[in-house]
């Protein structure tokens, strides 16, 4: 019994005196010990936040930075090609218009007729117009009173219908007339002012002389 007693205690007293079994009963503390170090929770960490981020907030995948560059390049270029197409648009509505625009430039003679008290008066107008797309000027003479006198014209073409104001400086009077172009010429009324006082008012009508 003294024997196992004395056998016992050499094997305790052998335990606890090796290196190799003293570390095992003991916590080891290393100066570079990391205890916050989580590889898995840093990995999470990075493709949720930041530039490297690959999650959205709501937990959608995230888009490649170049495919966002992409789509902000043809967001940039989108407003570019609906000018281009816009103006394209304005050109070929603008194109027939011109197209349809009479050709009015050259000699014309225009009788203006008037009822004074009852009778019919007569002036006639020479004109020369000179026509630059819608816009009509021009200079010329009417007979009144058995004198020409010199006048001036300036008007425009909308349609099928021609506005003209034809004017007497010195005797401080001015035809304006609203015309209609009809097969062969012109034809509408006219209001003549003296003195910017409406005087009176008949019908016009115009005949080309020379184109």
């Amino acid at each position: 019994m003294k024997i196992h007693s004395v056998l016992c205690l050499a094997l305790v007293i052998a335990l606890l005196a090796s290196p190799a079994w003293a570390g095992c009963g003991r916590w080891v503390i290393r100066d570079d010990t990391d205890y916050l170090s989580d590889p898995d929770f840093d990995q999470a960490v990075a493709s949720s936040t930041g530039a490297a981020a690959t999650l959205n907030p709501d937990g959608t995948i995230k888009e490649s930075s170049e495919k966002d560059a992409a789509n902000e390049k043809a967001q940039n270029e989108k407003p570019d090609e609906r000018a281009i197409q816009k103006e394209a648009e304005i050109k070929e509505n603008a194109a027939p218009k011109e197209e349809n625009i009479a050709d009015l430039g050259g000699e014309w003679r225009v009788l203006l007729e008037m009822k004074i008290d009852g009778q019919d008066k007569q002036n006639a107008l020479d004109l020369i117009l000179i026509q630059t797309r819608d816009r009509l000027q021009g200079y010329g003479t009417i007979l009144e009173g058995g004198a020409d006198l010199p006048a001036t014209a300036t008007g425009s073409i909308s349609d099928d219908s021609v506005s003209l104001i034809v004017s007497l400086v010195e005797q401080k009077k001015e035809y304006q007339l609203d015309l209609a172009v009809i097969e062969g010429g012109l034809k509408g009324i006219y209001e003549l002012y003296e003195s910017e006082k409406l005087a009176g008012r008949g019908n016009a009508t115009a005949s080309r002389l020379s184109s």
